[in-house]
Order: C-alpha cells, then structure tokens, then sequence
C-alpha cells in the first residue's frame, strides 16, 4: 500500500498535476459522473501541504498495519481455542487428577479413612476381613498414585448373595464422598442382565457414558453371566485398558451419545475413558467363572479382588439383633409404639435366615413385621402403644395391651418354619400317592438331602456348588411323566431349591417360529416365564426333525444357553418316547452334558392299573364294588399282552375305563325305581363285565 501511495505522489509533483478517474472537485463547479479531472498543483505553494498529507497517510498505514496485525492474533487464539475444545472433545471423559478430590493432608486421609471403616463394619456384620480389603482398594490410588488416563482403581467383589458386597461398597463411598475424600459419595450400577439381547452393546454404550458423565466416584458393574456375549468385551476393555473403543463415531449432542454414522460433525468421540473412576465387578461368582467370561488378561488387570465369606451363626444373630433395633428404633419414630425385644425374638428373626439370600432375608422378614405393626396402626389407630416383640417356632410375635385388653399380634401366614415343614410334607404326601414309580420317587426325595449338604457346606466355608438338576423323562404317554414334573416343581420351592415352583408346560409350537428371526425371541419368552420354576417341554423330541430342520435347532441352541445363564432359577425336564429322544439328545453337542438326570418311566403292571383306577374312582366321588377287582385285573391284563405296547401300561386306559362306568352307572341309576339306586356305587356290570368275569 506504501508504495502505491509514493508513486501517486511523485508523479503529482514531476508534472504538476493529479489525474483522477472519479468526480472531484477543487472550486464548486461540478464533473459529471466518470470524467476525467485535472487538478492544478503548484509544488512550490504547496509543499507544506504534501508534507502533512503525507504524514497523514503514513499515520493511516501504521493504523491499519496494527489493526491488521491485532486480527491476526484474534484468529490464532480462536484457532487455538478450537483446537483445545476439539482435543477436549476427543478426550474419554472421567475425572482427572489420580487425587480423586483429596483436599487433606496423609493424617487427615488415614482418619477418613479410619471412620469410613467404623461405619461399614456397623453396617456390614462379620466381614472385616473383606471390609479390610475393600477399603484397601478404595485407598490403593492415594498410596500407590494412578498413571494418567487410567482408572483410579479396578477390583473384582466376590461373595454369595446377601453377605454385604453392595452395602459395603455404598457405605464406604458414601462416606469417603461426604469427607471430601472423593469427589462424589455416590456410585453408578449398570446391570449388565439389562443388555441381554443381540445389539445390545449399543445401549451399554449409552449408559456407560451416562454413568460416566454422571459425576459418580465410580461405576458397579453386576450380573455379567445374564448379559448378551457381545457386552462382554467392551466390560473387559474398560477393565483391562481403562477405556472402552467406540464400534462407530459419535459424538455428544444435547447431553447424549449419538451414533453419526458417516456425517461431519465437532467433538466426535472415539472411546469412552474410566479415567479418574473406581471400577467394582460385583458377582456372586467365583474367579474360575470370571476367567471363563473374560479370560485370563482380565483377571491380570484387576488390582484387588475382595471376597466376603458365608455368614456364620454368630453373624447371622448378630443381624437378627440389628435387624430388630432399626424394626423397634422405626416402630417408635413412625408409629409411636414403644417396644422391648428378647432372645427368643432375636432367634425367631434368625431363624428367617436362608443361605441363598443372605442377610437379605433376615431383613425382609424384619420388614414385613413391620408393615404388620404399620397395617395394625391404620386400622386400630391407637395414638401409642407399649409392648414387647417376642418369637416362637411360627415367627415373631407383639404383646401389647390396648383398651385394657391384653392383645397378640403375628404377621398374617408367618407360620416360619412350621410352614416350611407343612409344605414339604404336603408333596411327600402327594407323591406316595402316585401309583408305582418306586425309584422315581426315591431319586425326588434324595434332592431335599443334596440341598441340605450343600447348605451346611457353605456355611461352613466350604466349597459348594448344587448339580445340575436337568432332567429327561423318558417312557410311553400316561406313565405320569407330567404329573411327577408337578410333584417336582412344588418340591424343590418348598425345600428352598426354587423360588417360584411354578411348572410352565410348552410344545414345539409354543418354541418354534414361523418365520426367520421369530423363534429365539419365542423360546426366550417360554424361559422367562419360567424363572424360579420348571419348564416342561412335552414331546420334546418334535423340536429336531433332522439337520435341515433350522427353526427347531434355533430353538434347542437357545433354550441350551438360556440353561446356562438361569442355571441357579431354572429347572428343565424334558419329556418324550424312548428311542426318539435318545436321537434328539444328538440336536446339540451341550444336551445331553446339560442333562444328566435320565429317568425311565416303566409301564403300569395290570394291579398298579387297578390302584390307579381305584384312586380315580375315589377322587370322582365313587366307591368301587369289590366284585370288580378280578374282571378289572383281568382285563388289564389282557389289553397288555395283545394291546399297543405304547398304551398298555397307560393310566390314561384307566381313566378312560372309569369314565364309562360312570356314563353306565348313571344309566343303571335311571332305570331303578328311586328307592334301589345308589349314585355312589360302581358295579361290575358298569364297566362291562358280568359275574365277575369280562
């Protein structure tokens, strides 16, 4: 510019003049628009003058050049500025700083320390060897430091339900967390049971960035072996590497991660960081299982690994005790009721204890007194009371005086124990009256003895790990293969094997679809429906009808993983003929390991025929003239030597057989004046025999 504005400036003073191509103007007469001007100009005059002008310019040059040279800089800092927020963007979000929002000094640290460990261990009864290590791991990144963008610490929680993994873990965060100590007391859970079908991943994905992004101090993941194979990687790589990569671009829009695909867009994230988190795997699993599902790097990446032990009797007293404080310290708050507790309510409440959930059933049960003692105020509406909370074999039990009346009061259908035991005897009851089946039956009874050692195992420390109780029934129809499932499912609820004790019966087309993609989602269905009970597949043998069939072996390689994943809620029997179901076992490399309870259901002989018909007969409401013993056994007999060999031992034959007496009684009946008949009584003419001979 400085030199275009020199050269305009000599020419004007070598000749004189200064040609313009616009209009201008030195007197007032007026250019038109676009002609050429010649203005005068006398150098000697005018010297002064070009020099200021001149100066002018040069004044107006810097101006711009500092102008210029501070826009420059602007847009550097905001090129710089954009690349921060891009390369902030990129980065896994987590809380930095491997500190965890420590503010205090190493003796203010130990003493937070100190009463975090207080507070659990009045939380969590008999675990201080796992409260000990537990703590270790929530201190390991204070003591031992974090490398940068890594996790602040990542430990396996191992230990059956009900000892205290989850309590410990809230109540040492929370209290870390309302020292300062960590930057949040609160912890994120994904349940990873959430994620159980295929494209699952991709909602993991959201959550996970939500639980990161949450300001949690850290992240609980729990019930890996219910989630779909798929997740299972990406769990592994935020343990093993610290950071999970993204299958896909997203990036974070309105709060949310979102798959863009192919589209151009700011701030695209890559992976997802555990930076600055503590990350707990929460199972009731052993290593051994945890290798399987993760393999051997997994465990190597692990910094602690923190087991509860099973509770022994001395603990679990001791959450009895607690257990009624909070039901007494509640009672008086709430309802305004006064009350004492004993030993003998301390060992009713105890007695509520069950292995396979822990203290969670104590406490359930201290619950549920006191949602009696809450039901007993809404309707009564007494404005206080004063009692005393005793037990007995059938539970606990408030004492209290109301309107000068001495009062009781037990939950409704809390019997305890006494019920537990009705229960069981009511199916051993049920089952010796099934006709026959001797060793069927003895095999059923001998489950209640196997789950009872297992019990006194874990609670003695020991390894204990109940069978696979599959089983396949095998033998001609009307053998009692479904009532014996019946019996079964009722069985193994009341013993404490299942929860539920429901039997769900289905066929092949209540598994198989008729079309593609239709079939897993159908056999998953049947499976849920029958958590905490028994699936009893009828036929079963009809779900493989050769190698082309695909639906049927969908169904079966569904239903063998669905097995393993419910393994500890699920009991399958399988039912069918013999020979057909020997050949279905070959379906599936995983059937026949998953089923090795096979249990033949022989024929009825003729006289058990006759028992079946006799409890038919009584259970319609009949009596049976003994004059029909021989013809009936008679006729059994022969129907087996000459009939079908798939129904002669059938108890179907004789219900059948007992259902046209009755049409033929009630004809004899009507034939009789009123004074002769006998609507209870079954002749042997009423089953087609005379004389006592067929």
């Amino acid at each position: 510019m400085k030199n275009d504005i020199d050269a305009l400036l000599e020419a004007m003073f070598r000749n004189g003049k200064l040609n313009l191509n616009k209009s201008s103007e030195k007197k007032p007469t007026a250019a038109k628009s676009g002609e050429k001007v010649s203005l005068e100009w006398d150098p000697a005059e005018n010297a002064e003058q070009a020099k200021e002008a001149l100066n002018t310019v040069e004044q107006a040059e810097e101006k711009i050049t500092a102008a210029l040279q501070k826009n420059l800089e602007q847009l550097a800092k905001d090129a710089d500025a954009d690349l921060k927020d891009l390369e902030q963007h990129l980065q896994q979000d987590g809380i930095k700083n491997t500190s965890a929002g420590n503010g205090g000094n190493p003796r203010d640290l130990d003493a937070a320390f100190a009463a975090a460990e207080k507070e659990a261990k009045e939380k969590v009864l008999g675990q201080e060897e796992f409260l000990s290590s537990l703590l270790i791991a929530f201190k390991r990144p204070f003591v031992a430091g974090t490398e940068e963008h890594t996790p602040l610490c990542r430990a396996a929680v191992l230990g059956k339900s009900g000892t205290g993994k989850h309590s410990a873990l809230t109540v040492l965060a929370a209290s870390l967390g309302r020292q300062g100590v960590l930057k949040s007391p609160k912890l994120a859970a994904i349940d990873l049971s959430n994620y159980r079908d295929p494209g699952s991943e991709k909602l993991f994905i959201q959550d996970l960035y939500a639980a990161l992004k949450s300001g949690a101090c850290g992240l609980v993941f729990e019930h890996f072996e219910d989630c779909h194979p798929s997740v299972l990687p990406l769990v592994s790589a935020l343990f093993r590497e610290g950071e999970v990569p993204l299958p896909s671009r997203y990036a974070e829009q309105k709060g949310l991660l979102v798959d863009i695909g192919n589209a151009l867009a700011p701030g695209v994230i890559s992976s997802l960081s555990g930076e600055g988190k503590y990350l707990f795997l929460v199972t009731d699993k052993t290593e051994t299982k945890l290798a399987d599902a993760f393999g051997m790097p997994f465990l190597s990446a692990l910094d602690d690994v923190c087991e509860t032990k099973p509770l022994s009797a001395e603990t679990v007293s001791a959450i009895a005790e607690q257990t009624l404080k909070e039901l007494c310290n509640k009672s008086d708050k709430q309802l305004h009721f006064t009350i004492e507790f004993d030993d003998t309510a301390k060992k009713s409440l105890a007695d509520a204890f069950r292995s396979e959930q822990g203290a969670v059933s104590i406490r359930a049960a201290g619950e549920a007194f006191y949602d009696t003692l809450s039901e007993m105020k809404l309707r009564q509406k007494p404005e206080a009371l004063s009692g005393k909370l005793t037990g007995d074999e059938n539970g606990l039990v408030f004492t209290y005086k109301l309107a000068g009346e001495d009062r009781a009061l037990r939950r409704e259908g809390d019997t305890g124990d006494a019920a537990r035991e009705a229960a069981i005897e009511s199916v051993k009851q049920e089952l010796a009256e099934v006709v026959g089946l001797k060793e069927i039956k003895e095999y059923i009874l001998s489950l209640e003895d196997n789950f009872q050692i297992q019990q006194m195992r874990r609670e003695k420390g020991l390894k204990a790990e109940s069978p696979s109780m599959h089983m396949i029934f095998t033998g001609n129809p009307g053998t009692g293969k479904t009532t014996v499932a019946r019996i079964v499912s009722r069985y193994l609820k009341a013993i404490g094997v299942l929860q539920g004790g429901q039997l769900i019966e289905v066929t092949r087309a209540d598994l198989v679809g008729r079309y593609v993609g239709h079939t897993a989602p159908l056999t998953q269905k049947a499976i849920q429906s029958a958590l905490g009970g028994v699936l009893f597949i009828d036929e079963a043998y009809s779900l493989f009808r050769g190698k082309d069939d695909s639906f049927g072996l969908e169904a079966i390689d569904t239903l063998v993983k669905e097995m393993e994943d419910h393994r500890d809620d699920l009991l399958v029997i399988m039912a069918g003929y013999s020979k057909e179901m020997e050949e279905f076992l070959t379906a599936n490399s995983g059937l026949r390991s998953r089923f090795p309870n096979l249990i033949e259901f022989p024929d009825y002989t003729a006289q058990e025929l006759l028992e079946i018909t006799k409890s038919i007969v009584k259970g319609k409401g009949y009596r049976l003239a003994e004059a029909c013993d021989q013809p009936l056994l008679a006729h059994y007999e022969a129907v087996q030597r000459e009939g079908d060999p798939r129904t002669n031992g059938n108890g179907r034959m004789a219900r059948n057989k007992v259902e046209e007496a009755i049409l033929a009684c009630s004809r004899r009946n009507m034939q009789l004046p009123e004074a002769e008949r006998d609507l209870e009584l079954l002749l042997p003419g009423d089953f087609g025999f005379s004389e006592g001979k067929e």
